[in-house]
């Protein structure tokens, strides 16, 4: 249906949708002569010379989260990730929580070994989506005794909040697993972050749940409802602050700086040993903490895999002095060290991989302080990875500030070698930085912002609050230019083999709008038998009329409803040139049904 057109206007026609008309202002008289029918308009604010961005989309999609009710979606970036479903059936190979008797159990104490050659083939089990492979936390240990042997310093729990409301500036995750509940006992869960905060949760069959960590911040889940046994698919939203996956290092602190009462006191032969470790290191207490964790992670990330020549009897010793073993005595000996200078430091791990997180007073300048993820490699003749089929890849918002040695440079934590169980479009977006405005050049989870703490502007409870318009001159805003956009999406003839066909139609759109306000859309996806195709991820586009799509642009994203049909209000850009447009959608499919476009 074409548009009709109107003077001074970006008029937007839908092939299978009510036509538009995007308005700039109001016709000309009709008794002039050759009126001019397209003017091209500035956004409010047309005094300046920079554009003033509209606001941050939306975090989440569909229902307000809650405990017992998740939102349809989460925004990462430009890709929309549905709610997992509650299938209390378990996937390919997924373990059961709280049932035990697998790799992924969660270890409260591990002694070091002295079996330091490269592994064998580990295998991972995906339970975040976005993937965060091989970095979900499932054993944290913050306390050494004499005998090395690692352990949970403080085991007493303490219940956390089911917040209802997304953080602005924090990054987003889908938890799916399977708990087995007995009323009252606390089943360990992995997390993601130390920090992570439980947005929202459903559990399959339908209970009251209460989430809990101990002092080495290891999650857990319970409920005390006498009807609360058996298996349970529990689907949860986390949150996290960015800055744990892309560390931020103090600057003009000193490691004497740090407060003695954050350290777990050493037993005193290790904490005597590990003050030789640092003198031959050259490591001091008032020394920068930067100097210092760049020290600290140059050494420890040149370990390789070998055995231990003339061994001393003291395993710390031997590991750190001939630079010995793969990712658990990295972590091993790094914390030690680290805690004996008194940089609090936990050895981390799950059932494929061991790294650190350290504790800084501050990330960044003048930003509360926390922890920071810091990975020291491994080695591995290969990576199987479970269940990450379909997901999204998590990338930090910065680059890995730590020197990177020759031993370090490929390894499975990069996801390089022999890796199976990701495709190669999951490798390469996991192994391709984030670009766009945000903390050290990237891109916040749905919008523009620095990530908000407790107690600070934009911190916990504020309801989708994604980023501020930016004003004249702030950095990184960008004059939006009207012409073309990037065109609709392409299908690679290998996204289909195996997969169902989809079709994906638009059914009504407004007729008229203004750039900078919000249009209708509906439509529909359906499967090859014409039965609507529900939880499927859906770009909306507005492209030149009669292209075929060339020079479209992306406007919004939705998520199908339980009949297929979807529904969204977008904001029309500004950067949409004012001339007669065409309404598009998409959908990317997922693991068993085929992308489509709509005509």
């Amino acid at each position: 249906m074409r548009a009709r057109w109107i003077a001074a206007s970006i008029g937007i026609a839908g092939t299978a949708a009510a036509a538009l008309t995007a308005l700039a202002q109001p016709a000309p008289p009709a008794a002039q002569p050759a009126p001019v029918l397209h003017e091209d308009v500035r956004s409010p604010g047309a005094g300046s010379r920079r554009q003033r961005r509209p606001p941050g989309r939306p975090a989440l999609l569909g229902e307000t989260p809650a405990a017992g009710q998740n939102p349809t979606a989460i925004r990462d970036d430009e890709k929309i990730l549905p709610e997992p479903e509650a299938n209390p059936l378990p996937a390919s190979e997924e373990p059961i929580h709280g049932r035990g008797g697998f790799g992924a159990d969660r270890r409260t104490e591990t002694i070091p070994d002295d079996q330091t050659g490269g592994d064998d083939t580990l295998r991972y089990i995906e339970v975040f989506n976005p993937s965060v492979v091989p970095f979900k936390r499932m054993s944290a240990l913050d306390a050494v005794r004499a005998d090395y042997t690692l352990a949970i310093g403080d085991s007493s729990l303490t219940e956390l909040r089911v917040t209802g409301a997304p953080t602005r500036g924090f990054d987003r995750f889908w938890g799916s697993m399977l708990v087995e509940l007995r009323p009252g006992d606390d089943v360990p869960i992995p997390s993601v972050a130390p920090e992570m905060r439980i947005v929202s949760y459903e559990v399959e069959p339908r209970t009251q749940l209460t989430f809990s960590v101990d002092g080495a911040d290891n999650f857990y889940v319970r409920s005390d409802e006498a009807s609360a046994r058996g298996v349970h698919r529990l689907v949860f939203l986390a949150e996290a602050d960015p800055r744990y996956f892309a560390p931020v290092m103090p600057r003009g602190l000193r490691v004497s700086d740090i407060p003695g009462t954050r350290v777990r006191p050493l037993p005193d032969r290790v904490q005597k040993l590990a003050q030789q470790a640092h003198r031959w290191l050259g490591l001091r207490r008032e020394m920068p903490i930067e100097d210092a964790l760049l020290l600290l992670v140059a050494y420890f990330r040149a370990f390789e895999p070998k055995e231990i020549r003339n061994p001393t009897g003291d395993i710390y010793w031997d590991l750190l002095t001939q630079q010995a073993g793969v990712c658990r005595h990295r972590a091993f000996a790094f914390a030690i060290t680290a805690n004996a200078l008194g940089i609090p430091t936990r050895f981390v791990s799950n059932e494929a991989h061991a790294w650190v997180e350290v504790w800084v007073p501050e990330r960044g300048a003048g930003r509360p302080g926390g922890w920071l993820r810091i990975d020291l490699g491994g080695a591995a003749s290969a990576l199987e990875v479970k269940n990450a089929a379909g997901k999204s890849m998590y990338r930090p918002r910065g680059e890995d500030p730590f020197p990177k040695p020759a031993e370090y440079a490929e390894n499975y934590t990069r996801l390089e070698g022999d890796i199976s169980g990701l495709s190669a479009g999951q490798i390469a977006e996991a192994q391709t930085p984030r670009t766009g405005p945000g903390g050290g050049g990237q891109s916040t989870a749905g919008g523009e912002g620095e990530p908000g703490g407790e107690g600070e502007p934009g911190g916990e409870g504020e309801p989708g609050g994604e980023g501020e318009p930016g004003g004249e001159g702030e950095a990184g805003d960008e004059e939006d230019t009207p012409g073309p956009g990037p065109g609709l999406p392409s299908t690679d003839p290998a996204q289909l083999r195996g997969k169902r066909p989809t079709t994906i139609r638009v059914t009504s759109a407004g007729s008229t709008a203004f750039r900078g306000e919000t249009l209708a859309i509906e439509g529909v996806v359906a499967g090859e038998d014409e039965r609507g195709l529900p939880g499927q991820h859906v770009v909306l586009y507005l492209a030149p009329a009669r292209q075929d799509g060339e020079g479209a642009h992306v406007i919004g994203h939705t998520v199908s409803e339980a009949d297929g049909r979807f529904r969204a209000e977008v904001m029309v850009p500004f950067e949409i040139e004012l001339r007669e447009q065409e309404v598009f959608a998409s959908t990317p499919g997922d693991d068993r049904n085929q992308p489509s476009v709509s005509e």
